[in-house]
């Protein structure tokens, strides 16, 4: 019946746009709705249990542990886990030896003997990365499911919304009646201005910190025009961690919303900080006192955040600053020094380095195709075009670091009947669970649509009917 009654929505649903890319979910064991309601099928899910163990108390695992139950395995699909024991010298109590050596066929620990020590030691290195994350932190707070698939669309609208934003649903068969869909909304339109007083003393319109917005962030995009989903974006003030400075609606380009079976997401928004959940931790400002900037500080804080979030891939790594003919990409540790070179230094390989931001999500979280090619990246906005004032707010003297964004292909055409193409990867955060989900691919629209259901935006039919246009001498 189930099968019947989506080939019946099916033959009946919009198919707006041709979609192509893969999704990502991570399902948070304790706290997500899917979970819970255990109507998806969750064989197959890579197992990632780096939060729980056995509880000695109880011989039993903890509440809430999902890992494996029957010891160790380097070819299983769990990564970390606890062994089970018996018990010891105090009665009720079970810290005594592992049952079946908890699984160990291999001296990973190379003491000279296959013990229980062993599996502990093998769940120990599938954690590491995870237990020593600086950015994708949340793998560490709960048990998860992971799983992945392709944006194999049996829906899809893309529509034109009543406030002229791009708008693009896509609904795709997780099985057994399982829908997974996701949505993103952008303004084409998008450009941040302002009301200033210009040399006559007159109100005039001016662009936001005196240029356009998706013209500098798109410098690099190769044909394309890129709108982050920044909605929800806050920076902390780095001097009162409980003030936080939200965008404004004016400075949001995009947003977006899924549903994957039962748990609702939101898009992750850009990042100011690698703040928790109290506003600690560290903000990206690379200008601290905006009355004397330093501008040379600014750079050199540019390259240190570059150097986390994308490791030895940060472009400006890659560039020969002394003029040794060895840049810090190729070993040279002190690359304003052309006396040292990359002989003068120590080693340097993927295992002496902590995993990049980037990496965190591909090669820990698991962020790849079957062929082990990335299916996530970051971007990086310096924001070193923005005129920096003399006071700490607002975005001058602040870097960014972005998971969501949609780009729009050069000649595409935002308006009725237009053709759109573009590409898209957004990060989504479970709304009321520690769930994550990834959606990156491509779309292509051949016939674009208005929405017939939308309605005036109420400032725009105040202004009209008051004769009051925006930037005047009453605004």
């Amino acid at each position: 019946m189930t099968a019947l009654l989506l080939l019946t929505l099916t033959g009946c649903a919009p198919q707006d746009a041709d979609v192509s890319g893969d999704w990502f979910v991570w399902l948070s064991a304790n706290s997500s709705a899917t979970v819970s309601e255990g109507e998806l099928d969750l064989k197959g899910a890579t197992v990632f249990e780096c939060r729980r163990g056995w509880e000695a108390e109880s011989c039993d695992f903890e509440d809430g542990y999902i890992g494996p139950r029957n010891g160790y395995s380097g070819s299983d699909n769990f990564i970390g886990g606890a062994c089970r024991r018996e018990e010891g010298n105090t009665a009720g109590v079970c810290d005594g030896a592992f049952i079946n050596n908890c699984g160990a066929e291999e001296d990973i620990n190379e003491d000279g003997t296959i013990d229980g020590y062993d599996a502990i030691q093998g769940f120990a290195d599938e954690c590491e990365d995870i237990q020593n994350a600086e950015f994708q932190t949340w793998l560490r707070d709960d048990g998860y499911y992971g799983m992945t698939g392709k944006l194999d669309a049996w829906r899809s609208e893309a529509i034109i919304n009543s406030e002229g934003d791009l708008q693009l649903t896509v609904h795709t068969d997780l099985g057994k009646g399982q829908d997974f869909r996701y949505h993103f909304s952008i303004d084409p339109d998008f450009h941040p201005v302002e009301c200033v007083t210009g040399d006559d003393g007159k109100p005039e319109i001016a662009e936001d910190d005196g240029s356009d917005w998706v013209d500098e962030w798109s410098e690099n995009e190769d044909g394309y025009r890129i709108f982050y989903l920044n909605a929800g974006a806050y920076q902390v003030n780095p001097n009162d961690s409980e003030t936080w400075w939200y965008l404004n609606t004016e400075k949001l380009s995009g947003w977006g919303f899924a549903k994957y079976a039962a748990e609702e997401f939101y898009s992750h928004a850009a990042q100011y900080g690698n703040y928790d959940e109290d506003g600690n931790g560290q903000g990206f400002l690379g200008i601290t006192d905006h009355e004397t900037p330093d501008i040379l500080a600014y750079h050199e804080n540019i390259e240190s955040l570059c150097e986390q979030v994308y490791g030895w891939e940060c472009i400006y790594l890659q560039t020969d600053d002394d003029g040794d003919g060895e840049s810090e990409a190729d070993g040279d540790c002190d690359d304003d020094d052309d006396t040292i070179t990359s002989a003068d230094c120590p080693p340097r390989n993927s295992e002496d380095e902590p995993l990049s931001w980037q990496d965190e999500m591909i090669v820990m979280a698991g962020a790849a195709s079957k062929k082990g090619e990335p299916r996530f990246q970051h971007k990086l906005e310096d924001n070193t075009w923005r005129p920096i004032d003399e006071t700490i707010t607002g975005l001058d003297g602040w870097m960014e670091v972005h998971s969501s964004w949609v780009r729009l292909k050069n000649g595409s055409k935002i308006k009725e009947g237009g053709k759109v193409e573009g590409d898209f990867q957004i990060v989504y955060d479970g709304a009321e669970s520690g769930s994550r989900l990834l959606v990156t691919g491509e779309f292509k629209v051949d016939d674009l649509r208005e929405d017939q259901w939308g309605y005036d935006i109420l400032e725009d039919e105040k202004r009209e009917e008051n004769k009051q246009p925006f930037c005047t001498e009453d605004d």
